[in-house]
């Protein structure tokens, strides 16, 4: 008699915040932007919290992918632009207007822009802009999300934020400028680990 052994595969992600350990602040966070029904707001998300008036600004950003152009990039599916977004490319001073987003595609979407972003091509980053004629992006991170969130269109949506965390980057759905990362640490908050793995 001979054992047989059945192997079983499960659906899954690798976690971006390490061994799901992290630090929460007290309270929730009020988002500063709206977001349509049914988007969820992943642990890992980079947020800047305010305390003043216990508000969260969500970053908004992704990497261009090859094939677009500069008046309509192709960004990866999850990213959380909406129509009537100020963007901008990273580091860049001019901004502008989303017009629209196609997302027929299964790989990609495809954002129209009111005018065209010069020079921007595949690897260039494109984030929510404060929309001042600054390369300031909307939102300095200074801390992450720490539970997932998702707009039901019921109740008072709050942002669970984590002062501290190990975020593993490279398993985020969205990039992180460089400029960033103070070494190994998030610069505005260096209880913010950032490693890859």
């Amino acid at each position: 008699m001979a054992i047989e052994f059945k192997k079983t595969a499960f659906s899954g992600n690798t976690p971006v915040i390490w061994r799901g350990e992290c630090k929460m602040l007290p309270g929730g966070f009020k988002p500063k932007q709206t977001f349509p029904i049914g988007t969820v707001l992943r642990r890992g998300l980079f947020i800047q919290v305010d305390f003043n008036d216990m508000t969260a600004g969500v970053l908004k950003l992704a990497e261009v992918q090859t094939g677009g152009s500069t008046t309509a990039p192709r960004v990866p599916k999850g990213h959380l632009f909406a129509v009537g977004d100020k963007v901008q490319k990273y580091g860049d001073t001019k901004h502008t207007t989303v017009q629209s987003i196609d997302t027929s595609n299964a790989d990609y979407d495809v954002i129209t822009l009111a005018a065209e972003i010069t020079g921007l091509a595949a690897k260039d980053i494109l984030i929510e802009s404060d929309g001042q004629g600054t390369a300031k992006p909307a939102y300095i991170p200074n801390a992450v999300i720490g539970a997932d969130l998702e707009f039901k269109g019921t109740g008072i949506p709050t942002i669970d934020a984590a002062y501290e965390a190990v975020v593993m980057f490279n398993h985020l759905s969205h990039p992180i400028p460089a400029d960033w990362q103070q070494g190994m640490c998030l610069k505005s908050n260096p209880n913010i680990v950032l490693i890859k793995q």
